[in-house]
């Protein structure tokens, strides 16, 4: 039963507002119109991610970014300047009535973000944007960084969302807004804990840009033998392996999550796929790595593409390769995207099973450990 508060008292939806300043009379107040979700897709402020670094060398101007590099990796898949992905921003879940949908998207506007400005989005990233990709710790360090400020400024987007979520109860009854607040309050904390990991990631992510000490990075290296199919820039906790295996649990309040960074590009009529993770996180990250390296060769690409659509939406594919998937392989990878942020893990999401995708042409595999986690020798 819903006790509805007393006007002065403090509002049961937890705003540390009045009832009478906050959800007094909200059931009937005007619904939110497309205006007023247009008007919110505005408010991300746009700030340079580089601005921890300290370094006073930040500019102005603010660019749209590319997480995946526009001329290095996403013209060799695109077809007409196109790529097959989705586009998560609030305006277009609006358009589709919150279902994420796979559609061709202009390499313009793909994998992109506003969180370096001009100066730094050149410089910072020069060794891997001028330089010929040789894989080094360097270069395998700043796809990591990139992806990391990217999941950063994500997660910013995302509280925007939540704070947009809290009034988006005007005009319903009392039970749907009992209903949208616990959701968002539910959000909001998963949110906030992943942001403080995240920011945690990044202030030793900078300690290590700063001091050059790029090798006490750890990646997990996967050479690709031609122009992988599949491209994706992004950072999860990984909760299972794949076995099926439980590594670590969501949720549980006080509990630091290890955090894995993964990116997919193309160079030189070729390509990678790479895991990278701090030392500190070394043992989830490493189990995971392990039951990766377990696969039977002919999984291995199977299991990237579903670890891709299942875990992160910065995921691009050929337009090519996407239209000669037949019907099911198609619709069980539109299934994966909708997972994305809406569901928990489960165990079986990464398991072996009789989907095959062949967007990874498997070359050789090698991993780089830290000198101080890397065994001594004897």
């Amino acid at each position: 039963m819903f006790d509805i508060p007393r006007r002065n008292d403090p509002c049961w939806c937890g705003s540390e507002k009045k009832f009478k300043k906050c959800h007094l009379n909200r059931e009937h107040e005007p619904p939110l119109e497309r205006q007023d979700f247009e008007q919110q897709t505005k408010k991300h402020t746009k700030t340079c991610c580089a601005e921890t670094l300290n370094d006073g060398l930040c500019t102005t101007k603010i660019i749209k970014a590319h997480t995946i590099s526009k001329s290095g990796s996403l013209k060799q898949i695109a077809e007409n300047g196109h790529v097959m992905g989705t586009k998560t921003s609030l305006n277009e879940l609006i358009k589709t009535e919150g279902s994420l949908v796979t559609k061709k998207v202009g390499i313009n506007d793909a994998s992109t973000f506003t969180g370096f400005c001009s100066y730094h989005d050149k410089e910072l990233f020069a060794a891997l944007e001028d330089q010929k990709i040789s894989l080094s710790n360097e270069q395998l360090f700043l796809l990591a960084y990139r992806s990391t400020n990217r999941e950063l400024y994500a997660k910013d987007e995302q509280l925007l969302g939540v704070e947009f979520m809290k009034v988006a109860d005007r005009g319903q009854p009392h039970h749907i807004q009992q209903f949208i607040q616990m959701q968002a309050k539910l959000q909001e904390s998963g949110i906030k804990l992943a942001l403080d990991e995240l920011n945690l990631i990044k202030n030793e992510m900078d300690r290590l840009l700063l001091s050059g000490k790029f090798d006490e990075m750890n990646h997990f290296v996967i050479e690709l033998r031609d122009v992988p199919d599949v491209l994706v820039s992004g950072s999860t906790q990984p909760e299972f392996d794949f076995s099926g295996a439980r590594l670590q649990n969501l949720g549980v309040h006080g509990s630091k999550l290890s955090h894995l960074i993964y990116n997919a590009i193309s160079y030189e009529n070729k390509g990678c796929f790479v895991f990278s993770w701090l030392s500190t996180h070394n043992k989830i990250c490493k189990r995971f790595i392990d039951s990766l390296m377990s696969l039977a060769p002919k999984d291995l690409s199977t299991a990237l593409v579903k670890y891709c659509y299942t875990f992160c939406e910065n995921t691009w594919a050929s337009p090519v390769w996407w239209d000669n998937l037949d019907e099911r392989l198609k619709s069980e990878l539109n299934r994966r995207v909708q997972l994305h942020g809406f569901n928990p893990a489960q165990a079986r999401d990464l398991v072996p099973d009789d989907f095959e995708f062949d967007a990874f042409r498997i070359g050789k595999t090698w991993l780089h450990q830290s000198p101080s986690i890397a065994p001594q020798p004897a």
